[in-house]
């Protein structure tokens, strides 16, 4: 891609024509990309005639644009699809793009937040105010301005006759996020005095019975559907803001109703992702520094009643803590052995918000089980009268991510020669991210997706990826691998391979970025299901991007490890894929075939 790409997102729901939707943050706004699903018809492909515009430079914000008349219409495109999908090409066995719209912000987008897809997909009467949402494309952009823009556009592909209006090659600024050209509308986020370190959003549909007993006077806004975002930054030791944006009424410029001054800056953040009003309004907040905290901003602190001017706060519900660093090799030669508590990469909500997935930099996983949902749990953290050990929080299941990192940890101390080892080609791959002392913090996210289940009888996955560093590693059924694993002693649930299908972890390989760093990994949840990864796995590149799909192994004698799988699709120049891993392989195995018959 021309443009640098600091992150990607999976939009959870589909276009109304079937094709899945990828955001791109960049140093100059977010591209939106509709891939695979019903292709525009040919006569409108081919056609250029000008649309109208109405009410485009004096439009109202409002996310509930449709249910507003004419006036807070920005702009109308009714594209046309064919009434079926294209069959896809067996050389070519993956989606194409269908098509790309660019939001200009002019500054860099370094974080994008969604809805959690459980809102997105949810029914019922109570959640019948945030429909709006279901037939709109919203994120959140944290910016390189100190800014944050909260972005709605037509969830449906802007057809190419739109992109081709006059008005738009006369000008293009135009185009530009906020001018209503595309549908758009954008609200600013103002309050951090730092760019944001992350971002995350969820959906209130309105105040609970609590907050009114607590509240005197109840806030317009309150009572009211709403969307809340949620971000942090380095600002003093670490500052969350929190912001409460109504639906059907939304001011240009917003500030936060609720700040949080951290003991250490955040690492990550995330909403519970669960429908229940008790969990909805919790966020967890995962600190560098190896504690993972939950905060409910609905629960309010009880303050004076004379002081009416008192910030709204929300309450601290619960703590969660790593385990503490351990050098085997220099305790061994009596020196001070590792200090503090290992630093946290990311952490993430599974199991429908009742638990909590933690990977941290020395290359270990873990699962706290909140509320007892595991396997053969008698009751979960919050069920406990105390805290067993004292200074950790007792892990349901835990492992590695790497089998060396892990007999690094378990394994007698091991003595090198030298700290310095040569980067030449044939060791790059060789040398691990998190091998020995970890000088700094290592790069790494978890990315945790719901894969709907083949069967109507069963229930939905989780996918769950790793990256840490330049390990890239996948457990297909985090539901399985935690009844295959329960059982197994503490540091012995981490094994890469098992017997039972997706009840393992799989490391991804093959995985070439042409020597850019990885800069965001995410999961695309796939139209049909098909062997091999439960999801197609995008692997984000400084200026490219890799896309893992089929993940069908290829089974090479004394080289290619059970359980690993090839790469099959590959973005070459950022949007054309091309199959690269099984051409490669294939290759490799002739090769060897024919020296051994010359042999």
């Amino acid at each position: 891609m021309p443009h640098r790409i600091h992150t990607a997102k999976a939009y959870p729901i589909k276009s109304p024509n079937g094709s899945s939707i990828i955001l791109y943050g960049h140093e100059n706004g977010v591209k939106i990309v509709w891939r695979g699903g019903r292709q525009f018809k040919a006569q409108q492909a081919g056609s250029a005639a000008p649309q109208k515009t109405n009410g485009a430079e004096n439009a109202v914000i409002s996310i509930d644009s449709d249910d507003e008349g004419p006036a807070g219409k920005t702009f109308e495109d009714k594209p046309e699809f064919e009434d079926e999908e294209e069959e896809l090409d067996p050389l070519r066995p993956y989606s194409s793009t269908l098509q790309t719209l660019d939001l200009h912000f002019g500054t860099d987008v370094l974080h994008l937040a969604l809805l959690p897809s459980s809102v997105l997909k949810a029914d019922g009467s109570s959640w019948r105010d945030l429909d709006p949402l279901k037939r709109k494309i919203v994120f959140t952009a944290a910016c390189a301005d100190n800014s944050l823009r909260l972005v709605t556009l037509p969830l449906i592909p802007p057809s190419p006759a739109s992109k081709e209006r006059p008005e738009l090659r006369g000008a293009f600024t135009s185009a530009h996020a906020g001018n209503g050209k595309w549908g758009e509308m954008v609200v600013l986020l103002n309050g951090h005095q730092k760019p944001s370190d992350g971002v995350a959003m969820t959906a209130d549909f309105g105040a609970s019975s609590r907050d009114l007993v607590k509240q005197e006077s109840k806030s317009p806004t309150r009572a009211e559907s709403s969307i809340i975002v949620a971000s942090h930054s380095h600002e003093v030791t670490g500052l969350l803001l929190l912001f409460r944006i109504p639906i059907k009424s939304p001011y240009p410029h917003i500030e936060p109703f609720q700040t949080i001054y951290l003991p250490s800056s955040a690492k990550s953040i995330s909403f519970n992702p669960s429908l229940s009003t008790p969990r909805s309004s919790h966020l967890l907040v995962a600190e560098a520094t190896g504690v993972c905290r939950i905060y409910d901003y609905n629960l309010l602190v009880k303050t004076s009643e004379e002081d009416s001017l008192a910030a709204e706060q929300g309450t601290w519900l619960l703590s969660l803590y790593t385990g503490f660093q351990n050098d085997k090799n220099e305790s061994q030669t009596g020196a001070h052995s590792g200090f503090g508590r290992k630093p946290i990469v990311d952490a993430q909500w599974v199991s429908a918000g009742s638990a909590i997935i933690v990977l941290l930099n020395d290359g270990e996983w873990a699962i706290w089980d909140i509320e007892g949902v595991g396997p053969s749990a008698s009751q979960g953290l919050l069920g406990r009268q105390g805290v067993k050990g004292g200074s950790k929080s007792e892990y349901s299941l835990t492992g590695y991510i790497d089998s060396a990192a892990k007999a690094r940890s378990t394994g007698p101390p091991q003595t090198t020669s030298s700290k310095f080892a040569p980067m030449t080609p044939s060791t790059r791959k060789s040398t691990e991210p998190f091998s020995g002392r970890v000088s700094g913090p290592v790069r790494g996210k978890l990315s945790v997706v719901e894969v709907p289940s083949t069967s109507p009888s069963s229930p939905s996955q989780e996918s769950v990826v790793f990256w840490l560093g330049e390990t890239f590693t996948l457990i297909p059924s985090l539901a399985k691998y935690w009844a295959a694993n329960s059982g197994k002693p503490a540091g012995g649930s981490g094994n890469l391979f098992g017997s039972t299908p997706g009840a393992r972890m799989i490391k991804l390989e093959g995985i070439d970025l042409q020597g850019e760093r990885c800069s965001d990994v995410e999961q695309i949840v796939k139209t049909q299901s098909s062997t091999g990864l439960p999801s197609d796995v995008l692997i984000l590149g400084e200026h490219r991007f890799t896309i893992l799909s089929r993940g069908k192994q290829v089974r090479e004698p004394q080289s290619q490890p059970a359980g690993r799988l090839a790469l099959t699709e590959k973005a070459a120049n950022g949007m054309e894929l091309d199959v690269v891993g099984i051409d490669q392989a294939l290759a490799r195995m002739e090769n060897r075939n024919s020296k051994r018959k010359g042999v």
